[in-house]
């Protein structure tokens, strides 16, 4: 049984999902990369999520992203997976799912130490796997670019339904790109340094950056590990170690103060209760009774819009 959708004081969120069976169906290649920024960059338009942070590997990615409510976030999620494994699925001759299972979305707290600590976790994928020797080294789809150095990111996104459309016109030529459009994904800084000016929180990026390449070298000299090589990485197929080795199980929130993650978590609990006794009145046929505000009600949608707190973040 998957875990109920609502924020729970949380709108800031890392969301993961990893490719069936572990197959490595995002390999980086420049086609994939147009393809995997024009999906997210579209789903942004249609939606209005902000993003902060991503990292793409080959069978698996990361986001962090803040949201209004959970209907935008899972809106967004829908038009990510769902155009992510028609495109990608083209692209690779293929049919079928291509998720593990549905996406995996854990709360982030708002401190600056809980934050960062996420940033970092997301930056490190390529290094912490061995797979590259150094954060900017992983040439996969990644946020690193403009966290760095400011660079814009850009992605493709081609319009099967109005390619299609055309195909079936007798005497129809279609012209390079007719159906392409180029989209810049809007970034924004993470929540925390959000008041904090563009040279301050990007040399903390910076700073980072540096601190995870040197802890890795420090790791992989005591450990006699080495690096894999980034032409090893992708040569690479099937599934990969990480997706069959043993994972513990996920946390429900991010936090590092004790004391907030154990009052999150007794937040979620009881908007969970809440849910839980409000669906046994539904079922035994009340059917007027009223949801946790933020979730969703059987046969009924979305409950509550956002409050002003989540009004002014905006």
């Amino acid at each position: 049984m998957r875990s109920l959708r609502c924020p729970f004081l949380l709108y800031c969120y890392e969301i993961t999902t990893r490719t069936i069976n572990g197959e490595f169906l995002m390999k980086p290649g420049e086609q994939m990369a147009l393809i995997i920024v024009g999906v997210i960059a579209r789903a942004q338009e249609m939606t209005g999520v902000r993003i902060h942070a991503f990292q793409f590997m080959s069978n698996h990615y990361h986001l962090i992203i803040t949201v209004r409510n959970t209907r935008q976030k899972s809106k967004f999620m829908r038009l990510v997976n769902g155009n992510l494994s028609k495109k990608l699925n083209h692209l690779h001759g293929r049919r079928g799912t291509m998720w593990h299972r549905r996406f995996r979305a854990i709360g982030i707290a708002p401190d600056e130490e809980t934050q960062v600590s996420r940033l970092r976790y997301v930056m490190a994928h390529g290094v912490k796997e061995d797979l590259v020797a150094k954060v900017g080294d992983w040439p996969g789809v990644s946020s690193l670019p403009w966290l760095l150095r400011g660079e814009s990111i850009f992605g493709v996104w081609t319009d099967f339904t109005a390619r299609y459309n055309a195909s079936r016109r007798k005497n129809y030529t279609p012209l390079a790109g007719e159906f392409d459009t180029v989209y810049e994904l809007r970034m924004t800084v993470m929540p925390c340094w959000s008041k904090s000016s563009v040279e301050c929180w990007r040399q903390k990026v910076r700073e980072l950056a540096t601190e995870i390449d040197e802890t890795a070298a420090r790791r992989r000299q005591e450990s006699g590990a080495s690096v894999m090589g980034l032409q090893k990485a992708l040569s690479a197929g099937g599934p990969s170690r990480e997706i069959t080795k043993r994972r513990r199980p996920a946390p429900k929130v991010h936090a590092v103060c004790p004391v907030v993650r154990e009052r999150l978590k007794a937040g979620l609990r009881a908007i969970a209760d809440a849910y839980a006794e409000a669906s046994a009145r539904f079922r035994d046929g009340e059917w007027d009774v009223e949801f946790p505000e933020g979730t969703f009600r059987p046969m009924g949608g979305f409950v509550t819009p956002m409050g002003d707190e989540v009004a002014a973040m905006w």
